[in-house]
């Protein structure tokens, strides 16, 4: 490995590095502070790494890793949520008597395994990015034992993830059947390589098994029907964790979806075959499915849960692509998607960690939330710019991110798709828009129940970072945009 490649992989380096002392560190002094802390310069020093390596060639580390620009702001989103995952750890391990110094460990365990996922370029690299994430996030999700559904949560995401492990394994047995080969096309696809790999879809072994991969994927992406364990993981686990499924786990593997269906045998594959009716019909189920579930849903970790659903479904539209040229506007418009969908999830679950009811164990509701705008302005605040965001209204960079998939969606002539898309974010106005509605509300309860964690001017400043960050992104969206077109 040369100097470059070396360059390119330091943020992952970093980040295992930091999981070897992490473990070193516990050994030698048992501190939560100090691993918190200590967690926080990691995640850091890979940021800075990351945002160093910019600009940059896209670099080959052997045949299993591939570094280039895209990955690199895909990493900076991961590691941008993890850092705020850590700070709301502090705020609710701090709620215990006991020293939680696993936790920063699986924690960065989880995003190592999405660091490896992103770069990855071939299936070995994948699946073992994929079991590191994974398993660490297995035993986050149980991690509160104390918790009323804990067990229940983690032995349900433990059977579910190990059962998505194979589906994906036996989908890259059988792909490996057909092409002999584990590694992604090359990121030039010439049209040899096109007409080399278009006999490949006709191969219904070759289709089955990219099918049961994808079906691996979906399971991470919470797709209909694999959706199943994702309102209740989301309620039972702590809302730390929570956010990490929201935002690490869905990034990672949607940006290896990418990198794996934009390469030149599986391109053919999904435009040739019935892969692509398949890989339609998924993302309009989850658009339409996700957001009806999520009408009746009183409990707002479940509602984001079942909201989840249907916004991996709208970026699903991307990977029908309909040709090669079209690949950088792709790319373009899911890590905008990527930028508006992480920001509201952090803003939001900021907002619920906040919550006094949270740190009781109880269910934080729509109700809960009645008259928060008179008691606390500012979380209120954040609240209507993260939903906004969610609901892809104008003025928000969430309708900016739509408006590129809206974009694409025409410009590939998918308008069943687009049609889904438009009758999926009209039906989520019926549950977005009550959750505004309350904030103003008169609330039902006493006096004495509607007293609220005291919020520090630590906690103010990040609440007024997320707010500055949204108002910014959704008046003047160029900010990313042009990084984008730059990348």
């Amino acid at each position: 490995m040369d100097l470059s490649a070396f360059i390119s992989l330091t943020p992952q380096l970093i980040i295992a590095s930091g999981v070897v002392l992490a473990m070193l560190l516990v050994a030698w002094q048992r501190s939560q502070k100090m691993i918190a802390y200590f967690t926080t310069l990691i995640l850091l020093m890979a940021i800075i790494a990351t945002v160093n390596a910019m600009g940059g060639e896209k670099t080959f580390i052997t045949t299993l890793l591939a570094v280039d620009d895209y990955s690199r702001y895909a990493f900076i989103l991961v590691l941008v949520s993890s850092l705020c995952c850590v700070y709301l750890s502090t705020l609710t391990l701090c709620q215990g008597v006991e020293v939680h110094d696993e936790y920063y460990l699986l924690l960065l365990l989880v995003v190592l395994g999405a660091g490896i996922l992103i770069v990855s370029e071939h299936f070995a690299s994948l699946f073992l990015g994929f079991e590191i994430l994974s398993i660490a996030l297995v035993g986050l999700v149980g991690y509160f034992r104390q918790s009323q559904f804990s067990v229940e949560t983690g032995f349900k995401y433990l059977i579910l993830s190990a059962s998505a492990s194979s589906f994906m394994l036996l989908g890259i047995a059988f792909i490996y059947a057909q092409t002999g080969d584990l590694s992604f096309s090359h990121a030039v696809i010439e049209q040899a390589n096109i007409t080399l790999y278009a006999s490949l879809s006709q191969s219904v072994l070759y289709q089955l098994g990219f099918i049961l991969f994808f079906a691996g994927i979906a399971f991470k992406l919470s797709l209909v029907p694999f959706h199943y364990w994702t309102p209740d993981v989301y309620q039972g686990a702590s809302t730390p964790v929570t956010l990490l499924l929201a935002t690490v786990s869905k990034c990672a593997m949607f940006i290896v979806l990418l990198k794996c269906c934009f390469t030149a045998s599986h391109f053919s594959l999904i435009q040739g075959s019935n892969v692509f009716s398949f890989i339609a019909w998924l993302a309009i189920l989850s658009m339409i499915v996700g957001n009806c579930l999520a009408l009746k849903q009183q409990k707002i970790k479940r509602l984001l849960g079942y909201s989840s659903i249907a916004h991996m479904g709208y970026l699903l539209i991307v990977v029908l692509l309909g040709n090669l040229a079209g690949i950088d506007f792709a790319w373009q418009s899911v890590l905008f998607y990527l930028s508006a969908y992480l920001l509201a999830n952090v803003s939001i679950f900021t907002v619920l960690t906040f919550d006094d009811k949270l740190a009781k164990g109880d269910a934080v509701t729509i109700d809960s939330w009645q008259g928060l705008f008179w008691r606390q302005p500012l979380l209120a605040t954040l609240v209507i710019f993260s939903v906004l965001s969610f609901a892809g209204i104008p003025l928000t960079a969430g309708f900016i991110g739509k408006f590129y998939l809206v974009s694409f969606a025409a410009d590939h002539a998918l308008w069943s798709l687009l049609a889904a898309l438009i009758v999926g974010s009209g039906i989520a106005l019926a549950y977005y828009l009550p959750i505004i509605f309350a904030l103003f509300c008169e609330p039902q309860s006493t006096p004495e129940e509607n007293v609220q964690r005291e919020i520090t001017l630590a906690d103010k400043s990040v609440v007024s970072l997320y707010i500055a960050l949204g108002f910014v992104l959704g008046i003047y969206p160029d900010v990313i945009g042009k990084l984008l077109q730059q990348l």
